[in-house]
């Protein structure tokens, strides 16, 4: 009662041409409990003993696009806009190829009821494998997932659809105000109507079988809260970090950490004292096995703070420059960010609806990595158009970046000019899919509070010593005068990105964190809870 797709089949080893590959076959068994069917075994295809000659990389969304479709949907909530996911199935199969494939398999490997049903006890070699001919696409192939993809946007174009150009995986329709972004096989829609909504339907089901979540509770691994009434959504991942700390084979601390990083107190001089460098790192280097421990450790909680806790990010980015080279402090510098985490387990983001503008704060820390090097952060929230009387009210994060300047720079206004210089660049490709999601935008607005910075790019001081701007930093000045970024001044005080770039001490963390993370206090939660309740009195005014 199956239906065959026509993928491979079964063929006399005679049957292979010369000088061909013949790779091997893989069973695969895996449980997926948010599909349909859940307990899987697939047979994947040997693709490192195949040769490919073609491109096999294929777009896929990141989370900064679908962090903008999901503001997007919320903010024109209030015109009909809702959110729904769709996942196909059995995407990589049955995808045309250019030339087939070979591979062969174990006969004691196939099921009684299909060596009787092909016939295949003839073409049984006598060291008992079953040759393959692969005639479409399979798991485990190079080129699986670009020939899946080609497949896919040749059937939606014939339906009007096609991806935006300059995204990586945002699409739109040629006339309706349907738009989604796609991540391999599953679908992140934005629809006005249950008409549009039935027309992509339609169009995926034509080829393909899918599944359909009408409630966009679930997207790539985020959880989405949608109070469209209310005007916001939530964005979480339930279990992330509890799942993260268990495969890490973490060891609970008593004690909540409220930081995630050491923090080094500014030491100010006195006339005739001497600033001393940062003692240097003597401890051991770490064992092979250990080495890789902690970059699972940064792989892990890097994405997780690229999605949700922001706050992870500067600690992330010390460790992260010396994981080819590790040391024992490093490790425990690692172990202190998962002590952070495990106290804040249930983080999440919250989107409101607002007139969608793009407000972004650029920030700078001058010699506070090794080797003489800055970091920079940028925070980019969706607001409204910022007015010196009014600031915008601050929204979640759709993104924060957080990176070292790979050059050392003269001085620390140097340094926020490169991280202007930076924001400004990332803004521009914002601008562009919030274009393309029908949200036009004024010049955007981006906030230093460095006046030297400010200066130079509104071309109002005299240049001496910053002659090595000239070479990088004068698109800026093309883009003020374009109209196209609006660069402005205010006091440090209100710079959201000044919390990306720095070690805070952790009584500033605790004050500060909620100002950009939520948090789910849930009665699993018993460290932070049970540090809260005894430090009620100290801590009222930040819970409150």
């Amino acid at each position: 009662g199956v239906k065959d797709t026509k993928t491979i089949a079964f063929i006399n080893k005679s049957e292979i041409p010369r000088g061909r590959d013949v790779t091997y076959a893989t069973f695969v068994c895996d449980v997926k409990p948010l599909k349909i069917e859940t307990h899987r075994v697939r047979i994947t295809v040997g693709g490192d003993r195949l040769e490919c000659y073609d491109d096999t990389g294929s777009p896929a969304a990141n989370l900064l696009e679908t962090k903008l479709l999901l503001n997007s949907t919320i903010s024109d909530a209030q015109y009909g806009a809702k959110f729904f996911s769709v996942d196909i199935s059995n995407y990589f199969l049955a995808s045309p190829m250019k030339r087939c494939e070979y591979m062969k398999v174990k006969a004691k490997y196939l099921p009684e009821d299909i060596i009787n049903y092909y016939n295949l006890k003839d073409l049984i070699t006598e060291d008992g494998y079953v040759y393959i001919r692969i005639d479409k696409g399979m798991y485990g192939l190079k080129n699986a997932a670009i020939l899946a993809y080609d497949n896919l946007k040749s059937h939606l174009a014939k339906f009007g659809y096609s991806p935006v150009p300059g995204t990586v995986g945002l699409w739109q329709h040629a006339t309706k105000r349907t738009r989604f972004c796609l991540c391999v096989d599953d679908f992140g829609v934005k629809s006005f109507s249950k008409q549009d909504t039935e027309h992509l339907l339609d169009t995926l089901r034509a080829q393909y079988k899918i599944t359909t979540d009408m409630t966009g509770s679930d997207y790539c691994g985020l959880h989405l809260d949608w109070a469209y009434d209310d005007g916001y959504v939530d964005i979480s991942m339930p279990g992330y970090v509890a799942k993260t700390l268990k495969r890490l084979n973490y060891n609970a601390k008593v004690v909540p950490q409220t930081s995630p990083h050491a923090h080094t107190p500014i030491r100010y001089m006195r006339k005739g004292e001497q600033q001393f460098a940062t003692t240097p790192d003597l401890t051991p280097y770490l064992p092979p096995p250990e080495r890789r421990r902690l970059q699972s450790i940064i792989g892990s909680l890097l994405y997780y703070g690229r999605a949700l806790d922001y706050s992870i990010l500067p600690a992330l980015n010390d460790i992260s420059r010396e994981q080819s080279k590790p040391t024992l402090q490093t490790m425990e510098r690692a172990t202190r960010v998962l002590d952070y985490v495990a106290t804040y387990p249930n983080a999440f983001i919250r989107f409101h609806a607002s007139p969608m503008v793009l407000n972004v704060d650029s920030d700078a820390a001058y010699l506070v990595a090794p080797e003489a090097k800055s970091r920079i952060a940028g925070f980019y929230h969706m607001s409204k158009n910022h007015s010196h009387d009014t600031p915008p009210p601050i929204n979640g994060g759709v993104l924060v970046e957080c990176k070292t300047l790979r050059h050392v720079v003269a001085s620390a206004a140097e340094a926020e000019v490169a991280g202007i210089f930076h924001n400004a660049q990332i803004s521009v490709l914002v601008r562009r899919i919030l274009r393309a999601l029908n949200h036009p935008q004024p010049p955007t607005p981006i906030k230093t509070d460095n006046s030297t910075a400010n200066g130079f790019i509104h071309n109002n001081i005299h240049q001496k010593r910053s002659k090595s701007w000239d070479m990088r930093y004068y698109w800026l000045r093309d883009k003020l005068l374009q109209k196209k970024l609006h660069f402005f001044w205010e006091k440090g005080a209100t710079n959201n990105a000044d919390y990306f770039t720095k070690h805070h001490p952790a009584k500033y963390h605790r004050m500060i964190r909620s100002k950009y993370i939520k948090d789910k206090i849930l009665p699993n939660s018993a460290n932070l809870t049970n540090y809260i309740s005894s430090h009620y009195k100290k801590l009222q005014h930040i819970c409150q």
